[in-house]
């Protein structure tokens, strides 16, 4: 049966370089639901954003998510981000984690290996959809690890190389 892998990690961390480079090779992916809501809010000049009003975000993701878990997957499929990591944003924002996320399934939906991208420092940057500071995405980065490891899901941490031996360590797990 196919599964749905997470790629995961802080903002700037390569996860959309690698999505494009799994698509590259054949996988079925799909793109972060976060950043085109985050894209339509700031079109609207509305503060639904993660350094916004990020409750009212992370509802907007879920919604969005829920959707794209309901269409159906022939073959091993990529997502960036998870459902998870709506979690880990509520948590390193100190903001209460509602029940739809705590009671999901989300191993019904999911592969249980995570794959993490590590903080890189020397790639990572900044744009109007991702305006974090390096060490707002280090306490991201904590907290997913934190969720991830709380659902009981296998995190395998992507070296720091280039994105075809990404890739390549990828096949090489699943």
């Amino acid at each position: 049966m196919p599964k749905r892998y997470i790629i995961t990690g802080a903002p700037g961390t390569g996860k959309t370089s690698l999505i494009q480079a799994l698509q590259a090779n054949g996988y079925q992916c799909f793109s972060e639901i976060s950043r085109k809501i985050i894209l339509e809010q700031q079109q609207i000049k509305s503060n639904k954003t993660p350094w916004g009003n990020l409750p009212c975000f992370a509802n907007l993701v879920y919604q969005q998510t829920i959707k794209e878990l309901q269409l159906p997957i022939e073959k091993n499929t990529f997502v960036d981000r998870g459902l998870l990591d709506i979690i880990a944003y509520l948590k390193a924002k100190s903001h209460p984690i509602p029940e739809y996320l705590l009671d999901f399934p989300f191993k019904t939906h999911y592969a249980s290996t995570v794959f993490l991208m590590p903080l890189w420092e020397e790639i990572y940057i900044n744009d109007p959809q991702r305006p974090q500071s390096f060490p707002e995405a280090q306490c991201i980065h904590k907290h997913l690890i934190e969720v991830y490891q709380n659902f009981n899901f296998t995190i395998v941490v992507l070296p720091k190389t280039t994105l075809t031996k990404r890739v390549d360590f990828i096949r090489s797990v699943i």
